[in-house]
C-alpha cells in the first residue's frame, strides 16, 4: 500500500498538489487539493489491527462540492503524469 501511495502522491506533489490529513465521514483520511486549493478527491482509511487494508476514495465532483471548490481532475492527472514521465 505504501508503494502505491508513494507512486501516486510523488508526481502529484511535484505539480503543487497537497494531501491534507482530515477526518472524512468520521474516519481518518485526507483531502487532496490541487495547487489552487481546489478539491481533487477525498480518501478514507480503513484501519484494522494497526494496518490499512483499504483506502476508499470519492472522485465524483457532485459529491465533492460540499467539501469546497472542485478541481478539474483530468487536467490534474494529465499534468501529474507528465511530471512523472519527466522524472523517469
Amino acid at each position: 500500500m505504501a508503494r502505491t501511495l508513494a507512486a501516486i502522491v510523488s508526481p502529484f506533489a511535484r505539480i503543487g498538489g497537497v494531501v491534507e490529513p482530515h477526518e472524512v465521514n468520521g474516519q481518518p483520511g485526507a483531502i487532496l487539493r490541487d495547487r489552487d486549493g481546489k478539491v481533487l478527491n477525498t480518501w478514507t482509511l480503513d484501519i484494522l489491527d494497526g494496518r490499512i487494508p483499504m483506502i476508499s476514495t470519492v472522485l465524483n465532483p457532485d459529491k465533492l462540492g460540499p467539501v469546497g471548490p472542485v478541481a478539474d481532475a483530468w487536467a490534474v492527472i494529465r499534468e501529474a503524469n507528465q511530471a512523472r514521465r519527466r522524472a523517469d
